[in-house]
């Protein structure tokens, strides 16, 4: 068993990291360690998944998110639902947020983020779509 969990550590690109801040509650805690795994450039995971990505704001920062955005996609936010090339997206219960509205076409080489609990997460809710440039890695576990 030993070996195999050597062998993985040593032939998967695997990096781990603290969670810090509340964005990402109820599914990620501050405090929890997570896996991720690294991209190769231009690879962009499924609709859904946890990824890790530079802050478009500031790039030695890492925010952890969940990817419901991919390039070409419609994302309109109504009532506190989210709507993906207008069929319903399910978001977790802290993730909705009733006050906002908006349309937003996701462009190429991009992807819209949100963390889990809209009251507290900084996202793109906030500061748009992120360039696919900026992606790290993929969560593994969690």
């Amino acid at each position: 068993m030993w070996l195999g969990l050597l062998v993985v550590i040593l032939v998967e690109p695997l990096r781990f990291a603290p969670v810090l801040g509340a964005s990402m509650e109820p599914t990620l805690e501050e405090g929890d360690l997570v896996c991720f795994q690294r991209l190769d450039a231009g690879e962009l995971p499924e609709r859904g998944s946890i990824v890790v990505f530079h802050s478009p704001l500031d790039p030695a920062r890492l925010f952890v998110k969940r990817l419901v955005g991919l390039p070409g996609d419609v994302l309109r936010f109504e009532s506190g639902e989210l709507r993906v090339n207008g069929v319903p997206y399910p978001l977790k219960p802290a993730a909705h947020d009733p006050l906002l509205w908006l349309t937003v076409r996701v462009p190429e080489g991009h992807f819209f983020a949100l963390g889990d609990h809209a009251a507290v997460s900084y996202d793109s809710r906030r500061f748009g779509c992120v360039r696919v440039d900026q992606l790290v890695g993929r969560l593994l576990g969690y």
